[in-house]
């Protein structure tokens, strides 16, 4: 395995900047997952990795070597594509072992390797079949066990996942994190599903538009997302960031108050909490927000509450499977201090207590 090292890279087309001062370290053997939404630059990053994309400027380092003038063909990259890119003519014996007899390898020592492979991801009974006969999670599995037969310095993953069902995605995430648990690769994983990314990722760099907005371990970026941007993206429902005001140790939301010190009196800031670290309390006085149920989602685990606190998108939160909201109750929400955090009006980055005085 390898590490693979980012520093500074861009990539532009004509006048457009797509990727933009991209630094990124990922160690020998991590996982790590590139998030963002549709455009944010994790694939166009990922193809510049794989040799695919041209790299404007900046340097792109595998194991310490410089690979920004190395073929693609010359870097020791698998890549497993969201389309599968199986070819239709072929079993699946010969897809899976097309890479090593293009490297002239040994006959038996392809089929010993294939035969390995295959019994490691449940594929020995359809070795003989064609693509057409398998089904979506089965056509996944040959493209993963291609690029594994090659035993690769990286493996790098565009979206592999998307065309799967949900069921499927259950399975296949779990069937890849074993396979790196054991295989104890280098994998580069692009997504925009969060859940891929906080269930699979060793860490995670979350992109937006072009430029890396966090890095760091999931659970970390969860609690400790650097922006608003990251807020509202990692985490379903998305974190509730609420206009708010300070003044004098309080952080006033417009429908309750939270006590917190070291904020700079008089200013703007977006209050940041989590659904599931809000609560219903019986008393106004102890409130952080207030407002009418609109809506009640009952997913069968739990209740998703939606509540309009004037704060012009609704509040959400989490609740157990019985819940005592009804529609058009009034409720008061709180919440534990801790877990708030706060952002700059203006600006939409994290604000740590204490960094405005």
């Amino acid at each position: 395995m390898a590490t693979v090292t980012l520093e500074d890279i861009c990539k532009n087309y004509g006048n457009v900047s797509a990727v933009r001062d991209v630094n990124i370290s990922v160690a020998d053997g991590e996982f790590m997952v590139l998030l963002g939404p549709s455009g944010c630059g994790k694939s166009t990053t990922l193809r510049m990795i794989a040799g695919l994309e041209t790299i404007s400027s900046g340097t792109l380092r595998i194991d310490g070597e410089r690979m920004n003038a190395v073929p693609a063909k010359n870097r020791d990259i698998a890549m497993v594509f969201q389309s599968y890119a199986l070819y239709p003519h072929m079993t699946v014996r010969d897809n899976m072992g097309f890479g090593l007899r293009r490297r002239q390898k040994d006959k038996a020592v392809v089929a010993r390797r294939v035969n390995e492979v295959a019994a490691s991801i449940g594929l020995t009974e359809y070795l003989d079949r064609k693509p057409h006969a398998l089904s979506g999670g089965q056509r996944q599995r040959v493209a993963l066990g291609r690029a594994i037969v090659r035993d690769p310095k990286v493996f790098l993953f565009d979206e592999p996942l998307s065309n799967l069902d949900a069921a499927l995605r259950v399975s296949t995430r779990a069937e890849l994190t074993r396979l790196h648990r054991e295989l104890s690769a280098t994998m580069i994983y692009v997504t925009h599903d969060q859940v891929e990314a906080m269930t699979m990722g060793d860490r995670v760099c979350i992109m937006s538009h072009g430029e890396v907005a966090q890095i760091g371990k999931p659970m970390d970026v969860y609690l400790n997302p650097a922006s608003t941007f990251v807020a509202s993206f990692l985490g379903n429902p998305q974190m509730n960031l609420i206009p708010a005001t300070v003044s004098e140790g309080v952080v006033d939301s417009g429908s309750g108050k939270l006590a917190r010190s070291g904020l700079m009196s008089g200013s703007k800031v977006i209050l940041g909490l989590r659904p599931e670290d809000l609560a219903i309390t019986g008393d106004a006085n102890d409130a952080v927000l207030s407002g009418r149920v609109i809506s009640l989602e009952a997913l069968g685990a739990e209740t998703l509450v939606h509540i309009d606190a004037g704060s012009g998108k609704p509040v959400i939160l989490r609740g157990g499977r019985e819940t005592p909201a009804r529609l058009d109750d009034v409720l008061h929400l709180t919440c534990k201090p801790h877990m708030a955090r706060f952002f700059d009006a203006e600006t939409g980055l994290a604000i740590t207590p204490g960094d405005t005085q």
